[in-house]
């Protein structure tokens, strides 16, 4: 919360951002209530963690709305609540990881069941979710500026988002979406271009990271593992052309990552 000894810009200030706060006070009271139920009855803990995180997005874009008016109204950031919308944004996506995991290069057996968890969220609000997580995520960014110190710490989050999103997807759904008329048909489609893109930007992200930054292996290695899930949406999806192009710019980044390693022991 920012703070001014103008008093009567502060109370206008308090007033414009008191709305804001309530509302986010009666979501984190709603989250401590559903999280009892979970512990109560796990049978349907999936559903219930997955409207869960939409929630937390929504307490994240709370504390946004909150920044946004404190920049507009002293042109400073206010860094305590974009502290709490980045908490809130990764408290989502934790909630999500407990339900299909995290990580991006995990077979689809691995998740299948947490997926069958799912089934009585509908197509519509799984795009919706992801759509929004993607959105934050940029918002969050926007925010906090390119300058930040928090630069390439968002690089781990968006790779979060990319394999949660990418997790939530169900490919056999996927592949047998020919049906145009199906309510389903739109949203699997959206779902499936939002997570192409999330898995190609974390990929590139996290290439730039270890280009321009770390140089640690790990970051290639990471990112290896965004491009080498989108080049399989590509082939169970049969887009050859993508395949192809992917499956080039895999083989490029691996043998980069061969060759610097070799250079790296050498030393």
């Amino acid at each position: 919360m920012i703070k001014t000894d103008d008093f009567e810009k502060q109370q206008n200030y308090q007033k414009r951002i008191e709305p804001y706060r309530i509302r986010i006070k009666e979501l984190l009271q709603k989250e401590e209530a559903i999280l009892a139920e979970c512990r109560r009855d796990s049978s349907t803990a999936a559903v219930k963690l997955f409207f869960l995180a939409d929630r937390m997005l929504n307490v994240a874009s709370n504390y946004l709305v909150i920044n946004g008016i404190g920049a507009a109204m002293f042109e400073i950031k206010d860094e305590e609540s974009l502290s709490e919308a980045k908490k809130f944004y990764s408290k989502a996506l934790i909630y999500l990881e407990n339900i299909v995991t995290g990580k991006v290069d995990v077979p689809f057996s691995d998740y299948a069941d947490a997926l069958a968890e799912l089934r009585p969220v509908y197509m519509s609000q799984r795009c919706n979710l992801v759509k929004k997580l993607g959105l934050t995520c940029s918002l969050l960014k926007i925010a906090y500026g390119d300058n930040t110190k928090w630069r390439w710490v968002f690089v781990d989050m968006e790779g979060l988002c990319a394999a949660v999103s990418k997790n939530l997807l169900d490919l056999k759904r996927v592949q047998s979406n020919t049906d145009a008329s199906s309510p389903d048909y739109e949203p699997i489609i959206y779902h499936t271009h939002f997570v192409k893109k999330m898995l190609t930007d974390a990929a590139d992200r996290f290439y730039a990271r270890y280009s321009l930054a770390t140089k640690r292996s790990e970051d290639l290695r990471k990112a290896i593992n965004f491009l080498s899930a989108l080049n399989r949406i590509h082939s169970v999806l049969n887009e050859k052309s993508e395949a192809e192009d992917s499956k080039k710019k895999l083989d490029n980044w691996q043998n980069r990552l061969d060759n610097d390693l070799k250079k790296y022991s050498a030393k």
